[in-house]
Parts: C-alpha cells; sequence; structure tokens
C-alpha cells in the first residue's frame, strides 16, 4: 500500500468520523494542496473501489458479508440513474450556453483590440 493511499484512508475516516462523505476535494483539503494530484486521485480511487473494512457503514459491512440482492434494489437505482442522467443534461445544456457566452465575450474583446 503506498503512502497516499494510507493517507486517504485515515483522512477519509477522519471525514466519515465528523458525519461527512469523503470526497476527492474533501479530502485533498485535509491532506494538503501540495501533494501530487495524480499519485492523490489514484490513492482516492482505489480508496473508492476498495474501502477498507473498518470504514465501511455496519450496513455495508452486513451487506458486503452476506451479499446483497440486485434485483430488489434495482427499480430503485433506475430511477437514481435516470435522475442523475437528466442532471448530467441539465449540466451540459448549462456548460453550452456558457461556452457560447464566453466565445461572445472573447469577439467583442478581439473586435475591440483590432479597432484600437
Amino acid at each position: 500500500m503506498t503512502d497516499f493511499y494510507m493517507l486517504v484512508c485515515q483522512t477519509a475516516a477522519q471525514l466519515q468520523a465528523e458525519g461527512k462523505t469523503p470526497s476527492l476535494a474533501l479530502v485533498r483539503a485535509r491532506a494538503g494542496k501540495g501533494l501530487d494530484a495524480s499519485a492523490l486521485f489514484s490513492a482516492y480511487q482505489l480508496w473508492r473501489s476498495n474501502p477498507p473494512a473498518q470504514m465501511l457503514s455496519p450496513e455495508q459491512a452486513t451487506e458486503t458479508k452476506t451479499g446483497l440482492d440486485f434485483t430488489a434494489a434495482e427499480p430503485e437505482k433506475d430511477t437514481e440513474i435516470k435522475a442523475l442522467r437528466e442532471e448530467i443534461n441539465s449540466l451540459r445544456a448549462k456548460v453550452d450556453q456558457l461556452v457560447l457566452v464566453v466565445e461572445q465575450i472573447n469577439l467583442q474583446l478581439s473586435s475591440t483590440n483590432v479597432r484600437r
């Protein structure tokens, strides 16, 4: 295990103890911004895909040990996935609008600079 992975594990455990959901941004803020971003990201991905057992909530640990009935959870997951896709599409539309605004501003600035 790398030092970065251990750092992510410790930081995530602290965040969970505070009742917060560990995210890359929170882990990075706690761990320090001077760290190698790509190594920290890789360690975070490793932690997300396989968190240490002691960091799982009691419900997650039980599901992991006994095996989850995936068929019962499918309708709920489908609804959640659909909502997330709609949110992503909405965000993409907003990004497209912002790109157009930035392009218009750039055109105005470039035409202003040409006139001088």
